[in-house]
């Protein structure tokens, strides 16, 4: 095996494994919200991640503050990736199931690139807005048909979470280009422990804590441990080797699986309409991130950037790019 096959094989594994981290939000989500608050998971993520952050910067000896001009962007990216995203997240999975939230997080890619024509003034080409219509009018019709001839609130919490997500991962990407993303993402969940820290001490009582239960607990920690940091931490690795155009194709399959996880676990129905819905997004969003790949955003978010926020967290989307490998 050549060493270009070997670094392409070892991209598709650590992206697949990082895609499969993210996919579990949802339906750990969605246990959560049974004994947790909405505030109660965004705090509880934000200070695992922070502590597990505070390791690895210790470990690569990478405590020391960033220049003051990359701190605005490490922020914002903290904001959008571990408090508007899992807040809004969690409002929604109030009230609708985990396969609803999956179809909506199809939109997840263009909401990103969004961001991005909205941040750099680029001009995507007519196929991008086509893409990106037919995607919403699938998840407005879903969100129809589920809510009973209504589009429900949570529909549009969902939204905003995904748009919250765009924002953190096009600001994440100017700090990220310097500082790379773990260290980026490490540094923003620190910043935030404190307020996180102080929100959960007084939004918790140990009366609650012990009538948590069992599978609170594990979906919590999944939360924490996995979608917040570890998920990250492959899906970078296997853009690094894998190649960024090619690897960043594997989270269109996110919205997927979350529909088959959330049928395993929660035992929730997937109906034929979640499931064709499902799919006319993902081929939206193909189209989408297609009709991207030979912009050149301008200069605070070239490819270098968004290289490196692919790591930032969640779903990810990268077909603006070209691979650079």
């Amino acid at each position: 095996m050549t060493e270009a096959l070997r670094k392409s094989s070892a991209g598709v594994v650590f992206g697949f494994l990082g895609m499969l981290g993210f996919s579990g939000t949802l339906v750990a989500t969605r246990v959560a919200i049974a004994d947790f608050s909405a505030l109660e998971i965004t705090c509880a993520r934000i200070l695992i991640a922070g502590i597990l952050g505070l390791i690895v910067l210790a470990a690569t000896q990478k405590l020391a503050p960033p220049d003051r001009t990359l701190v605005p962007p490490i922020l914002i990216m903290g904001l959008g990736l571990a408090v508007g995203y899992p807040f809004f997240l969690a409002l929604a999975l109030r009230d609708v199931p985990a396969v609803h939230g999956a179809v909506v997080t199809g939109l997840a890619p263009a909401a990103t690139a969004i961001v991005a024509v909205i941040r750099t003034g680029e001009r995507p080409s007519p196929a991008f807005w086509a893409g990106s219509l037919v995607g919403f009018l699938a998840v407005l019709y879903f969100a129809y048909d589920a809510g009973g001839g209504h589009v429900s609130p949570s529909d549009g919490w969902l939204i905003l979470g995904m748009l919250s997500l765009g924002v953190a991962y096009v600001e994440g990407g100017r700090a990220s280009q310097v500082l790379g993303g773990t260290v980026t993402l490490s540094l923003a969940m620190l910043a935030l422990c404190p307020f996180a820290a102080i929100l959960l001490l007084m939004s918790t009582s140990a009366d609650q804590i012990q009538t948590v239960s069992s599978s609170g607990w594990i979906a919590m920690a999944y939360l924490g441990v996995v979608s917040m940091f570890l998920a990250s931490v492959f899906w970078y690795r296997g853009l690094a080797v894998g190649g960024i155009a090619r690897i960043g194709q594997i989270n269109l399959l996110l919205p997927l699986v979350a529909l088959g996880w959330s049928a395993l676990f929660l035992s929730e129905e997937i109906t034929p309409t979640a499931i064709a819905c499902a799919f006319i997004v993902l081929a939206a969003m193909l189209v989408c991130l297609k009709s991207r790949q030979g912009l050149k955003p301008r200069a605070h978010l070239r490819t270098a950037d968004t290289k490196a926020l692919a790591e930032a967290g969640e779903p990810i989307t990268t077909g603006d790019i070209n691979d650079t490998n």
